[in-house]
């Protein structure tokens, strides 16, 4: 598995050391006050959501605000017990209840569930399922899972049309597997924009900071030199911190919790 060095909350930790006092403090107040009563994180639409619940209690992990992550614990608990989530809800519970909980059947059900999902999400999306059901099974310790993932990741054929984010996370998978993955950083270099963004697709109009920011997570993993590009990613990261949050894009600037990981992950990377 990717090191400890190189999981999502080591990278996030790291950004830190690449914001000022008051940046960081701005931070804290906005995930905060992300946080709906229910002790879940809120969607752009301002409900309780599962899927941006994970990145608001990555996002509070990194910032030292685990005291508020109590109320998000019972929320976890009460909203796989009434809903049992299903499709990314259900691997974003998995990961979780593994952080957060203390009830083991809970934990050992979500284990099952998401081994039983996994033949049809490596049919159905063979590289974006592999790796969220990899980022599942690497928490619950699932690791029959992670061998299953390993073997089905052998029989890959090489995809151009691929938008950047697959690549990357695809790159993250066979460096996990300790595969090759020298023609998967040559081509996430073509969706550079030359100005400090990562495009999705080639033909986008603007770089996103989704994008950017997997990508060079990918390229921090696999240890390749950013130092020629990191003044220029980190004018791009920048110019999407609006109101202590991070935006998407110069298109839709609005902050979100979804995002506002993606702006740390990116830092993180470049750190």
């Amino acid at each position: 598995m990717v090191s400890w060095h190189f999981s999502p909350e080591a990278v996030l930790k790291r950004s830190l050391g690449m914001l000022d006092a008051n940046a960081a403090r701005d931070l804290k107040k906005y995930v905060e006050g992300r946080q709906h009563v229910s002790g879940a994180f809120k969607d752009r639409a301002e409900n309780p959501d599962l899927y941006y619940t994970l990145f608001g209690t990555l996002l509070s992990e990194a910032l030292g605000l685990e005291e508020i992550l109590m109320k998000t614990r019972q929320y976890v608990e009460n909203e796989i017990c009434s809903n049992e989530p299903a499709g990314i809800h259900l691997y974003c519970a998995s990961i979780l209840a593994s952080k957060l909980s203390v009830n083991r059947k809970l934990k050992a059900f979500l284990r099952k569930r998401v081994r039983k999902n996994l033949d049809d999400v490596l049919v159905r999306q063979p590289v974006y399922g592999m790796f969220v059901t990899m980022l599942a099974c690497y928490y619950s310790g699932d690791y029959k899972g992670l061998f299953k993932i390993r073997r089905h990741l052998k029989s890959q054929p090489g995809n151009e049309t691929l938008p950047s984010t697959v690549i990357a996370a695809l790159t993250v998978l066979q460096h996990t597997f300790g595969r090759p993955t020298g023609d998967l950083i040559e081509k996430l270099r073509d969706f550079y924009d030359n100005r400090g963004g990562f495009r999705a697709v080639k033909r986008a109009p603007v770089p996103d900071l989704l994008s950017t920011a997997v990508t060079l997570y990918a390229c921090s993993c696999t240890h390749q030199d950013l130092k020629i590009i990191r003044p220029e990613c980190l004018n791009f990261i920048d110019s999407l911190y609006q109101e202590s949050g991070f935006g998407a894009s110069m298109m839709d600037p609005e902050p979100d919790i979804e995002y506002t990981f993606y702006g740390l992950l990116a830092l993180g990377s470049l750190a």
